[in-house]
Formats: C-alpha cells, structure tokens, sequence
C-alpha cells in the first residue's frame, strides 16, 4: 500500500516542555494503524501537530509526496486530512446537519444549498448508522450521538486520511461494531486511518498495525501482516513492564451496617421502582448494557433531581436528597463521567479546581487561607501522582488521566461517606487506572467510606466490586456476590433482563 502520510522527527513543546521529543508516524492507503499510548505519550499532540491544531517545533511532515505544514485543522481538512476528536468540536445550537458540512458548506447563488447539505448529511449516516435524525441539535443528543457525529462531521469531505482519536469512548458496543464497520468500508475505498484507543479487543480486531508512543517517542511498532497480534507485546512497549501475573482476588467480610437504604425510586420514566442498600466499607457496583438508567441513577442519589421521588435511609434518618448541596452535606460526593463540562473548570488552575468545593461548600473566613490551601493542593499532587510542572498548571493542558485524578482531587479533603463514581476510568490510560482505583480502595480501606460505582467496562466491575446490581430499561434486573461477578455474569444477567422485559412488554 502506497504511503499517504510520514511525519518524522516531530518536537513540540509546551512552555519549554517537550510533549513530543521524536514523533514519527506512518499511514498508508487502505490501513488501518493503531496509534497507542499511555495518556502523555504524546498520542493526541502528534494527531493535533499533523492537522493543524498544534505548531511543531521541528521535524517534517510529508503528505502526498509534498511537505505540509497546515496552519488549522480547516487547511489539512481542505487538503484531504480530517480527524475526529475526543474533546467534540461541535457546535451545540447548530442541528447535526449543520454541524456535518460546516465549513464547507455549498451555495446555491447568494444562499447556502441547505438542501444539498441534509443530502450529504444523510447519505454519510445512512452508511454508519441509518435512521439518524440529522434535524436534532446537537444539544439534544446524546454523548455517544454527539460522538457519532463528530466522526461522520470528520469524513464528510471525504477524505483520504481519517484521524480518529478515541472515537468508541462514549460509544455502545453495538455501535462501536458499526464504526468498524465503516472503517473497513473507507480502507477498501483507499482511505488511510490512524485509529486511538485504550481497549485492546478494539485494538486487535480493526488494526492492520500498530505503533506504540512513550515519553513523546516512539518506543515500537509491530504489522500484523508480518508479526503475530500479541496483546501482551503491545502492553509491555506500552508499559514499559513485563504483564504482572494476577492474584486471586481476596474478597473480604463486610458487617450489616448500612449507610444507605432506598425503596422505590422512581423518575421521569426513566428509573423504576429502585430498591438497593449500600453497607459502609462496601463497593458497590452498577452494571448492565450501556444506557439502562445507570447513570440517571447515581445522579440521583447525589440529589441532581428535585422532583425525585423515593424513601431514601441515610444513616438511619430518612433523608430527601433533592438537591446537590443535600447530598454534600450527608456526605456524598459525585465523581461524573464527563469531566469537561461537569467536572472540571477547563481554563482554571489545578490549585483553583481543588479549593473549589472548600470556597464554595464552607464557611470560611473573608480572606481565603490560601497557604493551607496550597498545602493541601499540593499534598494531593502528591497522593495522587498527578503529573504537572505545578499547582498552578491549567488543566486544559493535563493528559485524561491526571484530569481525571484533579476530579477526584477536589473532593480529598471534604468530608466523605459515600463516593460515587460515574464511568471514572473512560478514555484513561491503565497506569492511571489503576492509580484512580488503588487510591478508591484506600478511601474504603482507611476512612470506612462506601462507594458506588458505574463502570461501562466489566473488568473495572470485576476486579474492584464486592457486589454488582445489574440494570435493564431503569430497573434493577440482578444482583452479584463476591466471585459470582465475572464478565460472562454481567452479560448474561444483562441480557436475561433485556429478555425478561422483552417478555413481560409482550405478555401486557
């Protein structure tokens, strides 16, 4: 296959530190190469430096036989470059048709051809996922629907290198399989496309070749055509360590002391007569297909509903957590899985996130202790080995993981009883991972606190749960113990309640 694309020897530096120290990266007509990493490797800064997002320092770039530099992602568009990101680019206001052709739109005289942009609309995701309704705004959507069409915005040019930059993370399996779909449906048509993600099976099942970033270099690179596919390979260049043989998991003994009971939740169609316990020291896991009411149901636990209805028990008190600073006050927390638009404050400091819930949430006096805010800040640096030059870093420039340990950060020094965690671990790295959890584990193990976690992925379930309610269509359909949670379990429970609605619907 002919070379599309070659950068070698990329460098580019943020405020003198390097993010890519030697980038280099092939992509070739009608392949399909995995561009793998830790978060910080240096993955996205090389995908935004090919595109016109980022300026390289040095090294050159060679596309179609000519060396590029593209000064914004619209020029490398124009040229046949187009790349799907995982921070949306989309425009919430603008319906999806809007938003597909944006920028290249065509007129018709003075006005736009609107006529003929709803035909190209529908014509690329009648293709990837039929029956779309392209009149929605994107404000209407849902994240994985925001993600579907920030890919078909991203190859509605038809282009002949597609940058997709962890497309499946807010996806459904069943989606994901029609992404796979197209993807190989655009490489028989020459397409060349470099393809982000943290999911192995994902990894194994679309790539024709990988190439592995670490540091800001490339540490290997394996063709499948030439070389077996070999997960355990591609870890350890990822890694940098040898596959650590898994211990058997010790399941410990929790007394019947109950922080939370609720009976009968019910809201706005989409949660059913939910009834659960949550014991103190226990780690509670929901499980089920994607979209099943899961993370509705967390929201409401932390009181982001107030016209939720339910007996809710916390520490023996009946208790109505209608509304956030409700549940705060009770000692429960929300980690979301969305930390750009709930979690964090983008254009903030670490140091400015962290305080935030004690400003806000605490009578302090009217001059802030900034030192023993600045002590405690850096202390959870510390803890939680968040990578940055300072306190003072904005977190728009952290990779995902340390983002993500700034989330849970804010809340390590407000009074906790129950942390809640919506989907922590999405689109984050297995070093960081396993950081965010160990730390989770020690909050259990030393404070006594509970948790409640949702997790689209079984193994994060599987290894860190000592008990999984699964859920179907906002009901809870099972529960698991112990070493009955395993991932053919989770999906069978998970399908056994889809078919038990399925028959109890057919049956009215």
């Amino acid at each position: 296959m002919a070379v599309i694309f070659e950068a070698k020897h990329i460098v580019k530096k943020f405020n003198g530190v390097p993010a890519l120290s030697d980038g280099n990266l092939l992509c070739h007509s009608g392949r399909i190469t995995g561009l793998l990493g830790a978060n910080g490797s240096g993955k996205s800064t090389i995908s935004k430096c090919i595109t016109g997002v980022y300026h390289k320092n040095s090294g050159t770039m060679t596309y179609m036989g000519r060396e590029v530099d593209f000064k914004s992602p619209m020029e490398a568009k124009r040229a046949g470059i187009a790349m799907a990101f995982q921070n949306l680019s989309l425009l919430p206001e603008l319906t999806v048709w809007q938003n597909i052709v944006m920028g290249f739109e065509t007129r018709k005289g003075l006005f736009l051809d609107d006529k003929d942009a709803k035909a190209t609309a529908k014509r690329i995701l009648d293709e990837f996922v039929p029956e779309f309704d392209y009149h929605r705004t994107v404000e209407e959507l849902s994240p994985s629907e925001m993600q579907i069409v920030e890919i078909v915005k991203a190859i509605s040019q038809q282009p002949k290198m597609l940058i997709l930059d962890e497309p499946t993370a807010a996806l459904e399996q069943s989606e994901v399989k029609s992404l796979f779909k197209y993807m190989r449906l655009l490489a028989q048509r020459g397409v060349g496309m470099v393809f982000t993600s943290h999911r192995m099976w994902e990894v194994m099942e679309i790539c024709d070749d990988v190439i592995v970033f670490k540091n800001g270099q490339v540490v290997g690179s394996i063709d499948f055509d030439k070389e077996e596919k070999n997960a355990d390979t591609i870890i350890q260049m990822i890694t940098g360590e040898k596959k650590i043989v898994s211990v058997p998991r010790i399941y410990k003994s929790i007394p019947e002391d109950y922080f939370m009971k609720i009976e009968n939740l019910n809201y706005n169609k989409i949660l059913h007569n939910i009834t659960m316990n949550i014991k103190k020291g226990e780690i509670v896991g929901i499980g089920g297909l994607s979209g099943q009411g899961q993370e509705e149901l967390l929201l409401a636990i932390a009181g982001n509903y107030a016209d939720i209805k339910s007996d809710i028990n916390v520490n023996g008190q009946k208790e109505r957590l209608n509304s956030p600073n409700k549940a705060i006050e009770k000692g429960i927390l929300l980690i979301p899985g969305d930390r750009q638009r709930q979690g964090l404050m983008m254009d903030k400091s670490i140091y400015e996130n962290v305080i935030l819930p004690k400003v806000a949430l605490k009578k302090e006096p009217f001059i802030i202790p900034k030192k023993r805010y600045m002590e405690e800040c850096i202390e959870t640096n510390q803890i939680l080995s968040i990578n940055s030059d300072s306190i003072a870093c904005f977190v728009s420039g952290l990779s995902g993981g340390n983002a993500q340990k700034v989330v849970m950060g804010k809340w390590l020094h407000v009074d906790m009883s129950l942390l809640i965690l919506s989907d922590p671990a999405k689109g984050v790295d297995v070093g960081a991972k396993k950081d965010m959890y160990d730390f989770v584990k020690k909050l259990v193990d030393e404070r006594g606190i509970s948790v409640l976690l949702y997790a689209s992925a079984n193994e994060e379930l599987i290894d860190n749960c000592d008990r999984v309610l699964v859920m179907h269509e906002g009901r809870i359909v099972g529960e698991l113990k112990g070493k009955e949670i395993t991932d053919e379990t989770l999906v069978e429970l998970s399908m056994k309640g889809s078919l038990t609605r399925r028959e109890a619907r057919d049956n009215v």
